[in-house]
């Protein structure tokens, strides 16, 4: 009987549960409209990706047994906090600090990070938490801009060269570092050059003068310059990336680094081998140990004379440079990009959450973490310029420091190679770099594996191995050029370009086109719908998605584009033909959008304004991937609640017409809550339990 069903129904492959007990039901007792009934509805058939709608979800296992989940809230924050922290916490906002300001840049940066990244965060989270898909079918909510998605994975490829080639660059110095010397530690290598300086043999403080970065020495009496480089400068150019004069001189080909970007590549499949029960695991290894090296490298840099001094010195507040807009700019580009928003990553990320996670801590608590994790690449950059300075006797007003590869790989490394015990403690650093980089590289590659097999579920999903064995090998074939003598400068490209404004194009269009056309309140719905409640200062948040954000997206890219620069490095100027290049790069996301926003309104049916009407609402497999879900709020889409709380309209005795009467669920005073957000109506059981008590259905019933 249908009752008696509703009471035993679970998963077709759980066999645990079938020794539950259940609360019996007279089948005398139902009417016989109920048989009738029970022979006109067909059984349940699986629809789309859901196996195991009525799948128990307190449990230790996956809820969705399709896609997987993470195996604890640990695994989920520590993922997060990896692909948060990256490498522009590390090497731009230690420069932006020193020179915007000092400790008064932190002002701008928390204002900007509060109105510019976290709405956008708790955006992307909530969003993928809900559907539990990929960055390209959660568009689902909103078809016509889908190209959105597909234009967040297009960067996510980029984006993992770029992230790939600057971790096999620190690879490098790893396993260059494992020895007795540093080999960037003296000038009597055979790729030294005449200018090549060690610090004990350049007394640039003699001369007045400010230290450049290169190692050159700039006099402020004449101006003059001692043309001089820095040992470590020369070692990076001409050993590691042995850099070419122009941007078209493609040879040589650095094979050792190639084999170092192989490396990454054969560590990158591995640890998503088992998709999130692997990564979620390696997390613990990837995240985890950078803060304890990092830990670590801050207590002996603090220990050394000078660090103190300077790390006082560049954090003094300057608040005169509060009224300066280029700083506001700064420190919200600085701000949004920190959370690596706008990469499909974080929808990516949060699809593998359970359903009910408590989605508002992870809103605040991530952003808190990135935020003190920039603070300590600062205290470690401000220490280690303290005890350069000191030991080749310049003082820090008159030091010069820049962001970027340089930062790292040249500064940091040279002022490394000073400490005693130089060896082990440039291989914590650079371990530390690699894992920094390769738990953010796991994590956007992962986006597009994931976007890929969601997408195209009924071909990919079940070979998901090989999907990510072709796009690593694909992948580290579109990387290797990027090791040739070159690839410096096309990575400059890569990264000025194509991995800058069209990330806030995007930033500006998802957060549109979800507060107005999805709408503001669906969105807190839905929320609401995970967590048992709607996030604190409910008004607060409409408002800043629907009229702050976008306003502050068109301030940062205004910004942007009035800021730009010609494209060089070092003392080389692109040429124009490279400006093209650049921007076909950085408009492929446009056209994307373009593109496909035409193909959903050419591909829907019906006159012209049901087309626009089926492209801008969300489509009908939209919302919750798992039947249990849906239930909470809506039964009537469940086959299982279907049987149970309406009748066939065919066939019906004309003295069971009145049953009728009670068919709308949740509507009418007989109804009550079944703890989960949905309405049980007993009108519809009061013919089925007429002496007998209404039975009450369990939540895997899914009613």
């Amino acid at each position: 009987s249908p009752v008696g069903t509703a009471m035993s129904v679970s998963s077709q492959s759980d066999q645990g549960r079938r020794g539950r007990s259940q609360t019996a039901v007279d089948e005398s007792l139902l009417p016989p409209f109920v048989h009738q009934l029970d022979t006109k509805m067909k059984e349940y058939e699986r629809e789309g990706d859901i196996e195991f709608p009525f799948e128990d979800t307190t449990g230790a296992g996956d809820e969705n047994r399709m896609r997987g989940n993470w195996s604890s809230r640990t695994d989920s924050l520590l993922a997060i906090a990896g692909f948060t922290f990256g490498l522009g916490n590390i090497w731009r906002f230690p420069f932006l600090v020193y020179k915007y300001g000092g400790a008064a840049f932190f002002i701008p940066f928390a204002v900007c990070l509060f109105v510019a990244a976290i709405p956008v965060f708790f955006l992307e989270v909530s969003l993928g938490q809900f559907a539990s898909v990929g960055a390209i079918t959660v568009w689902k909510a909103v078809p016509l801009f889908k190209g959105i998605g597909i234009s967040s994975v297009y960067l996510s490829c980029l984006l993992a060269i770029s992230l790939a080639v600057t971790e096999s660059w620190s690879l490098f110095y790893l396993f260059e570092s494992i020895g007795f010397s540093l080999p960037w530690s003296d000038c009597t290598n055979s790729w030294s050059g005449k200018n090549c300086t060690a610090p004990g043999r350049m007394e640039c403080s003699q001369m007045n003068g400010t230290l450049l970065l290169n190692g050159s020495c700039l006099s402020l009496i004449d101006g003059s310059i001692t043309n001089t480089t820095l040992k470590s400068l020369v070692y990076f150019h001409k050993s590691v990336l042995m850099l070419s004069d122009t941007v078209d001189g493609i040879a040589p080909l650095n094979w050792y680094l190639g084999i170092c970007l192989q490396i990454t590549w054969v560590a990158v499949f591995l640890c998503l081998f088992q998709g999130v029960k692997s990564s979620g695991k390696v997390v613990y290894v990837v995240v985890v140990v950078p803060y304890i090296i990092l830990g670590v490298l801050i207590v002996r840099l603090l220990t050394l004379d000078g660090s103190i001094a300077a790390l006082l010195h560049f954090m003094k507040p300057d608040f005169t440079v509060l009224t300066n807009c280029k700083v506001w700019g700064e420190a919200a580009i600085q701000a949004f990009y920190s959370l690596s928003c706008c990469t499909g990553g974080l929808i990516t990320l949060a699809s593998y959450n359970r359903f009910h996670s408590n989605l508002l801590r992870d809103v605040w608590l991530i952003p808190l973490l990135d935020v003190i994790c920039s603070l300590s690449a600062c205290v470690l950059t401000f220490s280690a310029i303290g005890f350069t300075c000191r030991l080749i006797g310049v003082d820090i007003h008159h030091f010069q420091l820049r962001d970027g590869a340089h930062l790292l790989f040249v500064f940091l490394s040279e002022a490394l190679s000073q400490l005693p015990a130089a060896p082990l403690y440039a291989a914590l650093f650079f371990l530390m770099l690699a894992l920094i980089i390769n738990s953010t590289l796991l994590f956007v590659v992962e986006t597009v594996i994931s976007s890929l097999c969601d997408h195209f579920a009924e071909h990919l999903r079940k070979c998901r191995r090989h999907v990510l064995a072709v796009t690593c090998i694909v992948m580290s074939l579109f990387s290797l050029p990027f090791c040739s003598a070159a690839g410096m400068y096309w990575l400059t490209i890569l990264d000025r370009y194509a991995l800058r404004w069209p990330l806030i194009i995007l930033a500006f269009l998802e957060v549109t086109s979800l507060a107005w056309v999805y709408g503001v309140d669906n969105l807190l719905d839905n929320i609401k719908w995970m967590t048992g409640k709607y996030p604190p200062v409910y008004l607060f948040w409409k408002m800043l998605w629907k009229y702050v954000c976008p306003i502050v997206y068109m301030l940062i890219l205004s910004f942007v584009w009035q800021e730009w620069e010609t494209l060089a490095y070092e003392a080389y100027t692109f040429p124009y033909w490279t400006s093209l290049v650049g921007w076909g790069l950085s408009l492929v996301p446009v056209v994307i959008i373009v593109v496909a926003a035409l193909e959903e309104i050419c591909g829907a049916k019906g006159t012209l304004s049901q087309r626009w009407s089926s492209v801008l609402n969300p489509d009908d497999s939209w919302g919750p991937a798992l039947a249990i879900h849906r239930a909470e709020h809506f039964p009537l889409q469940i086959p299982e609640a279907r049987r149970l709380l309406i009748n066939c309209d065919d066939d019906l005795p004309p003295s069971e017409i009145g049953w009728k009467e009670s068919r709308d669920v949740g509507i009418g005073p007989h109804t009550h809550e079944n703890g989960y957000g949905g309405r049980i109506s007993t009108d519809r059981l009061s013919h089925a339990a007429t002496a007998a008590s209404v039975p009450v259905f369990e939540r895997e019933t899914a009613i």
